[in-house]
């Protein structure tokens, strides 16, 4: 990375410039035609390897990707801001959008998928769709409906099509991906009018289940995806900004995967990318905007500085870290993404990328609600050897998904004490599976290979049908988990337990529990975690 930096500096010499911005002006005239030849904007059919080629050139730089600046939808309903906001639509267009990634959703109407591509096409960006993926008993009904969908608006335009999301954070192995892909994804490239596939759409970057899914896939991706996050949202902001550097090490190291297993580099997207995946609002982060700028300019920057093709962040509205806000204003994050849009794509800058180790400046006092500024904590957040809950708070557990719309400590049950972790899940369905977890930050000590960790879950007399199992995520990002869900019994105190395997690598990163239903309409339910520990 500071090679390219330094070639910067040499073409910009002092007493050569007039010279030099010609020879740079046919090289950005030829970089723009090579790129409007390969690219899937275009329809290329292996959209993007120009771009990805960049890494190994010594001598051409070639332009920045504009799918770089992508977001996705939220989508969780049909009030979703984008569908219903006007000035959010044009804000969208403001701030250069160029690629918006659309799910699709079991609890969402054909009415509202189809409204929300036409937002899309109406907006002249590009899409790319979700499909239901293997997690999905009728994956090739639901998904042929959807492409025809999308035939219908699209035409003879480009269509990314992603086949699932995070199936593995499911509990789908890499055989289980492949052997759906290679079972579906065939039907559906014959049913695509200009369709690219891509996958393994891991929720984190997994060398082993992207080179094993590479060695099997028949058809081979157009494209292969993963989603980068930098921190949990507890850590100090300093982490979550250095930890950017590890996406560098990423895609090295996907390319290299990927060109020893089938021999070239397919095109990288990163279909989601933020700071954390679990923010919540006001964390002291995303009401931070010295931070949200400093930490998108970065993640941009890091991006187009390795050659990503395709990149979409996480999400445009209706989360904790939006491009837009409620009341139709940009928020840090969307002026941060407008200001690199203008530079690398407008301007045409070389993007330099993060440093393996960045120097970081203090950033102002987060504001309070009532303004008052907020010092910065002195002291470590609390950690837990076990977690009892008798401290009156949520000892740093936290929930993942749409479903889990409240986590906090209560004091209306306890396993032989008085307080218990509520988690409030609401519409869950048959086919999520959402996560209540603790990060290592809160781990005084950890699990070990060989150790069993149990906790108890109590579920209302009353309640519908809710399973669960213990995970656990070991140092190298691998989850782990015993298989089977457990179908809970209402009215009484539920024993799980997980023993890890020889398998789990160092210190874990995170410990929970995975929920599911095996009902066929949405459920809703209150449920209480208690006595967690190891042994």
């Amino acid at each position: 990375m500071a090679k390219k930096a330094g070639k910067r500096s040499k073409l910009w010499s002092p007493g050569s410039k007039r010279g030099i911005i010609s020879i740079c002006l046919v090289l950005i005239a030829i970089g723009v035609s090579i790129w409007g030849i390969t690219s899937g904007v275009f329809g290329g059919a292996h959209a993007g390897n120009s771009q990805q080629s960049k890494t190994s050139t010594s001598n051409l730089v070639l332009p920045v990707s504009p799918l770089l600046f992508g977001t996705n939808l939220g989508l969780f309903n049909g009030n979703d801001q984008v569908l219903v906001s006007a000035t959010t639509r044009g804000l969208l267009q403001q701030i250069h959008t160029r690629i918006i990634r659309m799910p699709v959703r079991s609890s969402l109407s054909e009415a509202t998928e189809i409204q929300a591509a036409q937002i899309i096409k109406n907006l002249a960006a590009t899409p790319l769709v979700v499909l239901r993926g293997a997690v999905d008993p009728n994956v090739l009904a639901d998904d042929s409906r959807i492409v025809n969908d999308m035939n219908r608006i699209f035409g003879s335009g480009v269509v990314y099509y992603e086949y699932g999301n995070e199936e593995d954070l499911l509990g789908v192995d890499v055989n289980g991906y492949t052997t759906s892909w290679n079972a579906v994804v065939p039907q559906l490239k014959r049913l695509a009018l200009r369709g690219q596939f891509v996958g393994p759409v891991n929720f984190q970057y997994n060398r082993t289940y992207l080179t094993t899914f590479l060695q099997r896939a028949n058809p081979r991706p157009d494209q292969v995806s993963w989603h980068e996050y930098t921190c949990d949202d507890s850590w100090a902001s300093s982490i979550c900004i250095s930890h950017i550097a590890n996406w560098t090490r990423h895609f090295t190291d996907a390319r290299a995967a990927m060109t020893a297993t089938i021999g070239t580099a397919l095109p990288i997207m990163i279909t989601e990318w933020n700071y954390a995946p679990n923010a919540v609002p006001n964390d002291g982060k995303n009401n931070n905007s010295a931070f949200m700028s400093s930490w998108t300019s970065a993640a941009l920057q890091t991006l187009a500085a390795n050659g990503i093709y395709a990149s979409m962040q996480y999400s445009v509205t209706n989360t904790a870290i939006p491009l837009i806000s409620p009341n139709g204003t940009l928020t840090a994050q969307g002026a941060a993404f407008l200001g690199q849009y203008q530079a690398l794509i407008t301007n045409g800058q070389q993007p330099v990328p993060l440093p393996t180790t960045i120097p970081l400046q203090p950033l102002p006092p987060v504001q309070g609600n009532g303004g008052t500024p907020v010092p910065a904590p002195t002291t470590s957040p609390n950690t837990f050897s076990s977690f009892s809950f008798e401290d009156g708070s949520t000892d740093g557990w936290s929930g993942h998904s749409s479903e889990i719309t409240l986590v906090q400590n209560s004091a209306s049950v306890g396993m032989g004490d008085t307080h218990s972790l509520q988690v409030t899940i609401n519409n869950m369905q048959a086919d999520d599976f959402p996560v209540v977890s603790v990060g290592h930050s809160n781990l005084a000590t950890y699990p070990q290979v060989g150790q069993t960790v149990a906790m108890y879950i109590y579920l209302p007399a009353g309640s519908p049908g809710i399973e669960a199992k213990v995970f656990v995520m070991d140092n190298q990002y691998h989850w782990f988990d015993r298989g089977a869900m457990t179908l809970l019994k209402p009215g009484a105190w539920n024993r799980l337990a997980f023993t890890l395997p020889g398998a789990v690598s160092g210190q874990l990163r995170q410990l929970g529990v995975q929920f599911t239903t095996p009902a066929n309409a949405p459920v809703s339910a209150n449920l209480y975690i208690d006595s967690v520990g190891w042994s």
